[in-house]
């Protein structure tokens, strides 16, 4: 479980004019996830004093195609259980076997406890949303209820 997420440096930059930015319909979204600098390092946890796997990440937001900016985030997580030796799995992942589940809680804590902030960060510069966001279509969804419901009878809820 990761017990401690840690952001040491924001840094983000718009190439272009925000109402140059805000124009662009088609800009491709390239997000590069790098886990590095791996180490044991004792922290005081919940459980007392232990030893946690420390993960230094950076995390960028490129705006390309047309390049009109980037979001870049650096920073560390600990990650620690009980029922793992934490040196073992620093040697694992020394040697480019770190187990995957690790590698994913990692990243997954990471993208969620920053994409609110990415999110903040395009608005204010004038960016496209960093993350995607969910395209609502209320008429689709009552087409396919409409399709899904066609030749059936209506039931209810209301018993008199």
């Amino acid at each position: 479980m990761i017990i401690n997420f840690h952001v040491k440096e924001i840094e983000s930059k718009i190439y272009v004019n925000p109402s140059e930015a805000r124009t662009q319909s088609n800009v491709n979204i390239n997000y590069d996830i790098n886990l590095r600098n791996i180490n044991v390092a004792a922290e005081k946890t919940p459980f007392g004093e232990k030893d946690v796997l420390r993960v230094e990440y950076a995390f960028t937001i490129n705006y390309m195609s047309p390049s009109i900016g980037h979001i870049r985030f650096e920073g560390w997580s600990d990650y620690y259980n009980n029922d793992s030796d934490m040196a073992e799995l620093k040697k694992l992942w020394d040697e480019g076997k770190a187990p995957a589940n690790v590698q994913n809680e990692v990243a997954n804590v990471m993208v969620s406890n920053l994409a609110p902030l990415a999110m903040s960060i395009s608005r204010t510069l004038g960016l496209p949303p960093a993350i995607p966001i969910p395209a609502i279509n209320f008429q689709q969804q009552q087409k396919q209820q409409a399709d899904k419901n066609k030749g059936k009878i209506a039931q209810t809820n209301y018993h008199g």
